[in-house]
């Protein structure tokens, strides 16, 4: 109920004064979201700016079931999108505004269309930090779509579900794309796998399983690229990528923890020959909602993909993050 009323609030804050007056609706708006914030330090940034002071996440989320036939999602904020390949310095300047949504049409049960600013399928993390284990994003997360306007329609199946899409998610030569996969649970083994081509550019496989062992959540993320064409004559056209996690815990204290993988030759997909990453996140949740955690992490490369504050090229990063964070 005070999600509802909030959700009026702040509808006739921002209404046009056209409209002023009083908001009256029976809808049931729920209010979903969050913000992060703190403070990132890494090495070898390419320069002498080695830390920052940044907001990572603020985001307002408004939805509505399908319970009636028709249901929305609509999402206002920023996200800084970083992750362990810049530690939060030098990452993507902040992106302000609408970020994603989609109606949804549910004509019949089990079977919904979406249609909107879409979230992706495809991946184990998303790109607000505080719906992650971890205050930095995975580097297969870089190689992985995530919002895109298309449409969308899922079937729901006992306990498998089914959905396929067409974007128009721009990557390369692609200025479109189409996607398909199947979720569901074998056992105590929950598990995703989907298929997203790129038309003309690129194929990906994508596959996450997930389970509970002895109280310990452990996840794997998977995903195979394969390039239509190889960047140049004679050059690799695939590449893999692996990360792995498990998220021990202590009480209010949790330990995440995830180890990456990842190979893509001289096909360019991932930017490194083959590299590894190691993160661990110390976590104390004071409740459902709010946190504060640290973090460490490192990145060791094949190649020199990094470079120190003279530009002398440099095939290691190692990061260090203190954040906060609220759930709503």
């Amino acid at each position: 109920m005070r999600k509802s009323i909030l959700a009026a609030s702040i509808a006739a804050l921002t209404a046009p004064a056209a409209f002023a007056g009083s908001v009256v609706s029976d809808a049931d708006i729920n209010l979903n979201g969050g913000m992060t914030a703190g403070y990132f330090y890494t090495t070898n940034t390419g320069s002498n700016n080695n830390d920052n002071y940044q907001v990572s996440d603020f985001m307002v989320e408004l939805s509505g079931d399908a319970a009636e036939g028709v249901g929305f999602v609509g999402a206002f904020g920023t996200m800084a999108g970083i992750t362990v390949l810049d530690g939060g310095v030098n990452n993507s300047p902040y992106s302000y505004g609408f970020q994603y949504g989609w109606l949804t049409v549910a004509p019949m049960a089990g079977l919904s269309v979406q249609a909107g600013m879409l979230a992706t399928n495809v991946g184990y993390e998303v790109t607000p930090s505080y719906a992650n284990p971890h205050a930095t994003i995975a580097a297969l997360w870089g190689g992985q779509p995530v919002y895109y306007p298309g449409v969308r329609v899922n079937y729901e199946a006992g306990d498998m579900g089914f959905y396929a899409e067409v974007n128009d998610d721009a990557l390369g030569t692609a200025t479109s794309a189409w996607a398909a996969g199947i979720n569901g649970a074998a056992g105590s083994l929950e598990y995703a796998v989907s298929y997203y081509n790129y038309n003309g550019y690129k194929d990906l496989i994508d596959v996450i399983v997930s389970a509970d062992l002895g109280g310990i959540p452990l996840a794997v993320n998977f995903d195979y690229h394969i390039l239509e064409n190889a960047p140049t004559a004679g050059a690799d056209d695939s590449a893999f990528g692996v990360a792995l996690y498990a998220t021990p815990g202590f009480g209010k204290v949790a330990v995440p923890v995830r180890v990456e993988f990842l190979s893509d030759g001289t096909s360019g997909i991932y930017g490194v020959d083959s590299a590894t990453t190691l993160t661990i996140t110390p976590t104390y949740n004071f409740s459902d909602n709010t946190f504060v955690r640290a973090e460490l992490s490192m990145v060791s490369s094949d190649n020199k993909i990094f470079a120190d504050d003279n530009g002398n090229p440099e095939d290691t990063k190692t990061s260090f993050a203190l954040q906060a964070g609220f759930i709503f």
